[in-house]
């Protein structure tokens, strides 16, 4: 998920009485942005910012000229800090000035340069990108009920290359709702928690190589090497839903993929005139990770560049693997910091977690099926040698599941881009045993297993993806390839959650 990157993920604040998080609701018309910002101000008790826009048109309904946009993008910015002067610990924007941007750009062509500037020193520390799968409501100031889909691209494209913290809300109302509150629950959760970016690291002479977290449903475990879960195992009946790592078959559990995602023609890149000889996958899964904070049930692993990793990737990096453990619910958090005084960082990073298929004796990997919250197409991107080939199959077609077979993988793993969905539930036909996966905003995804008899299937959310056969090409013309310039934050965030 991509063009070269202007700006990365900010950093999230800390709260204290002075500083405050501002949510953005975004995306097409008729998607629900007004009632959810209202729902939310409500929930948290502060206050939202109103669109606008309704405001300005009331009376003239959808008549405008380019000069009524920049009256009603300044009319938004004074809402915003109207807003801001009586909002506790969180504010919410009905629309922001993305949304005048993309519409002005519809409309006219072109947008006044000053709503571009203003864009890009905004910082929201989320946005909430509403989709279009639900019913067009007819309104007097609405118009484009056919264009919903394309303006969602849009947001999507826009809030990718802008590197925005961005999550895609979807679904009934009440299913947005919820999804909203756990997001910003968890920014909230952040960032009331003292950072760790910058803390001293437990020495490694006293570094066990694994660390367990505990909650009274759920243990999880996880190996300093590669900061890999290992295991996690619910207490009320034993059963380990993390694939054992079994050699004979695939020796991983759940790799961190990182600088890289997936493989390089001949595992090979250019640089600034010099090539660069780097593994699929990169190299962070075979690292030792320090320590930065561990407790019952918060785990906080830490890798940073040395001389060793610069012989294949030149650039100085520093990321921070947070995992958390809520009920049987495990949360997973990327931070990655470029900490260079001039050079950008390029890079990517993927998650490989395998969950053992079949769960329980007696069942077959054939007996199990993904399961969508909303019927999918879906089209793979074919592989050859792991690297894409550029043909692809269709595999969905407007269905919600997804059943299991060995024939499914016969062709590597199913590449997926653009999909309209941000989770999926691994089910059982034999058993109420489930796993579910959410990974919001995520622009690629992977789905893997080893082969006949693997006893395991593997849900990858990706910000990358692997080459296209070809030569070796520059690193920064790569697809999914990220761009932090020096002092920037990535952060991701993916949650596993077991029956």
């Amino acid at each position: 998920m991509t063009a070269p990157l202007r700006r990365g993920f900010p950093s999230i604040p800390r709260l204290s009485a002075l500083s405050l998080l501002r949510i953005s609701l975004t995306g097409p018309e008729s998607t629900g942005k007004s009632t959810l910002a209202a729902q939310l101000a409500a929930h948290y008790g502060t206050s939202f910012a109103p669109e606008y826009a309704r405001e300005y048109l009331a009376d003239t309904g959808p008549h405008y000229t380019l000069a009524d946009i920049e009256e009603i993008a300044r009319g938004q910015l004074r809402a915003e800090a109207e807003a801001v002067r009586t909002a506790r610990h969180v504010v919410f924007c009905d629309s922001d000035l993305l949304v005048i941007k993309i519409w002005a750009e519809h409309a006219f062509g072109t947008c006044p340069e000053w709503i571009l500037r203003r864009i890009d020193e905004q910082q929201y520390d989320l946005v909430l990108l509403m989709g279009v799968d639900l019913p067009w409501l007819p309104d007097p100031l609405r118009e484009h009920p056919h264009l919903r889909q394309q303006f969602y691209d849009l947001y999507q494209r826009e809030l990718r290359d802008r590197m925005s913290n961005f999550a895609e809300i979807s679904g009934s109302g009440e299913r947005r709702f919820a999804q909203a509150r756990f997001l910003v629950d968890e920014l909230l959760r952040t960032a009331e928690t003292p950072s760790v970016l910058h803390e001293d690291p437990i020495p490694y002479a006293t570094m066990p190589s694994h660390y367990t977290l505990r909650t009274p449903q759920c243990c999880a475990t996880f190996a300093a090497r590669g900061a890999e879960l290992t295991s996690l195992v619910t207490t009320a009946n034993d059963l380990e839903y993390v694939w054992p790592g079994d050699p004979a078959v695939w020796a991983r559990h759940a790799p961190v993929l990182f600088p890289l995602v997936g493989r390089l023609p001949g595992d090979a890149y250019h640089y600034q005139g010099r090539d660069y000889k780097l593994p699929q996958h990169g190299f962070a899964r075979d690292q030792e990770f320090a320590v930065l904070r561990h407790d019952e049930t918060e785990l906080v692993f830490q890798l940073q560049h040395d001389e060793t990793t610069q012989t294949v990737f030149p650039f100085a990096f520093e990321l921070t693997i947070t995992y958390v453990l809520r009920g049987t619910e495990l949360t997973v958090r990327w931070d990655v910091r470029n900490p260079a005084a001039t050079q950008p960082l390029l890079f990517s990073i993927g998650a490989h977690p395998a969950v053992r298929c079949p769960l329980l004796p007696g069942e077959a990997f054939e007996d199990y099926y993904f399961e969508f919250d909303h019927p999918v197409t879906l089209e793979r991107h074919l592989l050859q040698g792991g690297l894409l080939t550029g043909q692809t199959a269709a595999v969905l077609n407007e269905e919600r599941e997804l059943p299991l077979s060995y024939e499914l993988f016969a062709d590597d793993a199913l590449v997926f881009k653009h999909y309209d969905f941000s989770g999926l539930v691994l089910r059982s036909r034999k058993s109420a045993h489930f796993v579910r996966f959410q990974f919001d905003g995520f622009p690629y995804l992977g789905l893997w297993t080893k082969g006949p008899g693997a006893g395991f299937v593997c849900v990858e959310p990706w910000y990358g993806v692997a080459s296209p056969a070809g030569e070796p090409g520059e690193l920064r013309d790569k697809e999914g390839i990220l761009t932090l310039e020096p002092g920037q934050v990535f952060t991701a965030a993916y949650t596993i959650e077991v029956s």
